[in-house]
Order: C-alpha cells, then sequence, then structure tokens
C-alpha cells in the first residue's frame, strides 16, 4: 500500500507540475494532466494516506493495549562475586598500557600522534 501512495502522490504532483509547465509553454494535453493529476492526487493518494495513518494508530493503539499493566521484567547481571578485592590483569597499577595515541616529541599542534610506540628522549 505504502508504493501505491508514493506512486499516486509522485505521479499526481508531476502532472500538476506538467500543467503549470504546459500554461507557459502550451502543451497539446494540457488540461488533461491537471484532471488526471487532481484525479491521482485526490481519488488515490489522499484515501490511501488516510487509511494508512488510521492503521498505524490501531497498530500503536493495540501495541499499548497489550503492554498496559503487565509486569515488566527488567534484566539484571547476576555476578557471582560482586565485590573485586585487589588488581585484577586489567586494573594492575604496573601494567604496560599500549593502546591509545602517544604523542611524539615537544609537538604542540599534536601532528605527530602516533600509535603503539611511545619515544624517548634521546633514544
Amino acid at each position: 500500500m505504502k508504493a501505491a501512495i508514493f506512486i499516486s502522490g509522485i505521479g499526481g504532483t508531476l502532472l500538476i507540475v506538467l500543467r503549470i509547465i504546459g500554461i507557459m509553454a502550451d502543451f497539446q494535453f494540457n488540461d488533461h494532466f491537471l484532471y488526471s493529476g487532481a484525479i491521482l492526487l485526490l481519488a488515490i493518494f489522499l484515501p490511501l494516506t488516510i487509511i494508512e495513518k488510521y492503521l498505524h494508530n490501531k497498530k500503536i493503539d493495540r501495541i499499548i493495549h497489550e503492554n498496559k499493566g503487565g509486569k515488566h521484567n527488567k534484566e539484571e547481571i547476576h555476578t557471582d562475586n560482586p565485590k573485586t578485592k585487589g588488581w585484577g590483569m586489567n586494573n594492575s597499577p604496573f601494567r604496560d598500557r599500549k593502546s591509545g595515541l602517544s604523542w611524539g616529541g615537544g609537538n604542540v599542534k599534536a601532528a605527530n600522534a602516533t600509535r603503539g610506540k611511545r619515544k624517548s628522549f634521546l633514544k
């Protein structure tokens, strides 16, 4: 149904635009463009748009009615040991952190940012 809405809307609009251009260019079927464009827009596009909007609102109302008053199950992550004591593999203060950008030299504008290797002074 959405394809029919798009096709009739675009087709009707194009026919009315051709009518407007035909007023200046004097096309042969100038009046037929106006009538067929108006028929497409008023007889096909407008009713299908109204029906589509009605069905969409009905679908939303049905979803709201189904979920109204129901118990919502909140998903929670359960861990066996919630408190971490000491340092782990990822939060050790002695771990080499190799990810992220390292800045080279005394570059103020940061044009020489590199990944993975740190530059040392006078190495």
